[in-house]
């Protein structure tokens, strides 16, 4: 879930940290991570704005598994920035710009396979820059100039309260989601070895059916099912090469 909400933004149990380092690849070192896949996409060619995260309350940082890590090289990310917060009111996982990307106990408790589709999903926000796209679209669409601020969460509060112009954007927020999607499941795919029915479709099942509404971003979870069907086997290929 990649929360905008008209605004920027977007202890666990060892037992089950380490449930999900034994279902997914053993790293022997960060420093044997592969370059960039060259399935990914490259990012929009948008303009680099500044971001500031604030430590969210409750939080605290989050030591990265090897294949979190694995998942954010096949991206392009270079550094990923991993905090935990006991505040699941925005759902088990969500980023925020440039880099952070936050986990709940609720998703530390997850199935291995589901917790790797949705930190992907997670992962693709970040790394195909969508807070960017974003504070762009939030410029050209209130008529701002493009010089009006290089700060993004400045660009992002123009939608606070307009739910006019939070519906002249909610088609690139739709699409954002549909790509999150479908390549968080190919990244999950190739670091755990987790097919789309074992990590999205089994994680979207179990989720209430949530979505819909004139400016959501996410559909309803079964049309996101719908739409990774395409997907299955290129994720199943990824999977019978990952090196669980």
């Amino acid at each position: 879930m990649f929360n905008l909400a008209f605004g920027s933004a977007r202890r666990g149990i060892v037992g089950n940290i380490l449930q999900l380092a034994l279902a997914c690849a053993s790293w022997h070192s960060l420093e044997a991570l592969p370059a960039s896949a060259a399935w990914f996409p490259d990012p929009p060619t948008v303009r680099h704005y500044a971001w500031h995260y604030d430590l969210c309350e409750a939080c605290e940082a989050l030591a990265p598994r090897p294949e979190w890590m694995h998942m954010a090289a096949l991206a392009g990310i270079p550094k990923l920035r991993l905090l935990l917060s006991l505040d699941e009111s925005n759902g088990p996982a969500y980023s925020a710009a440039p880099n952070v990307l936050v986990l709940t106990p609720a998703a530390l408790k997850m199935d291995a396979c589901q917790l790797a589709f949705v930190i992907g999903h997670e992962i693709v926000h970040i790394a195909q820059r969508h807070f960017d796209e974003d504070a762009t679209a939030m410029l050209v669409y209130s008529g701002m100039p493009s010089n009006w601020t290089d700060k993004g969460e400045e660009a992002l509060q123009l939608a606070d309260g307009d739910f006019g112009l939070a519906l002249r954007v909610s088609h690139l927020w739709q699409d954002q989601e549909r790509e999150a999607d479908w390549i968080g499941a190919l990244l999950a795919a190739q670091s755990c070895g987790c097919d789309i029915e074992s990590s999205a479709l089994a994680y979207l099942r179990h989720e209430s059916e949530a979505g819909g509404g004139l400016a959501a971003a996410h559909p309803a979870s079964m049309e996101r099912v719908l739409r990774l069907l395409p997907f299955a086997e290129s994720a199943k290929r990824l999977a019978e090469r990952s090196p669980r």
